[in-house]
C-alpha cells in the first residue's frame, strides 16, 4: 500500500473509530501492525491478529499492543471482550463463504453488546468487473447486509477512496515508463490526497468511493 493510500485509510479511521480511552480493540487481520500501532496511539489497547506468522514477526512491538498469529475464524478469545473490531481490506480476501461467515461470526461473538465493528473494505456501490482469485468483492449494499443480518445497526461511514486518486496514479505510470521520478508529481499528489478528504466529508458524495469505513454496533 502507497503512502498516499494510507494517508486516506488513516485519516478516516481516525475521523470514525476515534481515541480508545483505554478500552480494548481487535485488529483482525492485522497484518504487519500499521493500524494497531495507529490505534494504540489513539488511546486503544490493541490485540492484532493475523493468519501469517511471518508477518506476525515482522509487526514492530508497541505500548498497548499485544500480536497473535490465528485465522480470524480460529481464534479463541474469550466472548464479549472488545469494546471494538477493526478489519482494514482484511475480510475482504476470505474467499470461501463457509469461513467468512465464521469468521464474521467469531468476530461478533468476542464484541461487547454495544460495541462498535469497523469494516474497511473495498466497499463499491456497484460491485462489477474481473476481480483477482484472492479477493471477494462485494457492494456496498452486500457488506450492510451481512453485518445487520447478525444483529449490527450502521451509525455511520466515510468514503476513504474517489476519483481523486485516479488521476495521481495513471500519471505516475505514465511517467515511470519514461523513466521520471513520481517525486515529480508531488504537487499533484497532494492536491489529490485533498480533493479525496474533502468528498470524504460531504454526505451522500462519500457514497462514490468504492473503498469505504462502515461503523456498526452490536445491538444490546
Amino acid at each position: 500500500m502507497d503512502a498516499y493510500e494510507v494517508r486516506l485509510r488513516g485519516s478516516a479511521i481516525e475521523r470514525l473509530v476515534g481515541q480508545g480511552h483505554g478500552r480494548e480493540l481487535l485488529d483482525a487481520g492485522c497484518g504487519a501492525g500499521r493500524w494497531s500501532v495507529f490505534l494504540a496511539q489513539a488511546g486503544w489497547v490493541v490485540t492484532g491478529v493475523d493468519m501469517s506468522r511471518a508477518l506476525i514477526r515482522l509487526a514492530a512491538p508497541a505500548p498497548g499492543v499485544t500480536y497473535m498469529a490465528s485465522s480470524i475464524q480460529d481464534l479463541q478469545l474469550p466472548t464479549s471482550r472488545f469494546d471494538a473490531w477493526l478489519s482494514v481490506t482484511a475480510l475482504q480476501h476470505i474467499t470461501s463463504p463457509a469461513e467468512f461467515d465464521a469468521s464474521l461470526d467469531n468476530l461478533t461473538r468476542m464484541l461487547k453488546p454495544g460495541g462498535t465493528a469497523a469494516v474497511l473494505e473495498y466497499s463499491p456501490l456497484v460491485a462489477f468487473g474481473t476481480m483477482p482469485s484472492y479477493i471477494r468483492a462485494r457492494s456496498r449494499r452486500q457488506w450492510i447486509e451481512v453485518m445487520t443480518s447478525r444483529g449490527y445497526v450502521k451509525r455511520a461511514e466515510s468514503g476513504v477512496r474517489f476519483l481523486g486518486h485516479g488521476p495521481y496514479i495513471i500519471s505516475v505510470r505514465l511517467l515511470r515508463r519514461f523513466g521520471v521520478a513520481p517525486a515529480a508529481l508531488n504537487a499533484l499528489r497532494s492536491v489529490c490526497w485533498v480533493l479525496d478528504l474533502f468528498l470524504a466529508r460531504l454526505p451522500g458524495i462519500t457514497r462514490l468511493a468504492d473503498v469505504r469505513l462502515l461503523i456498526f454496533e452490536k445491538q444490546r
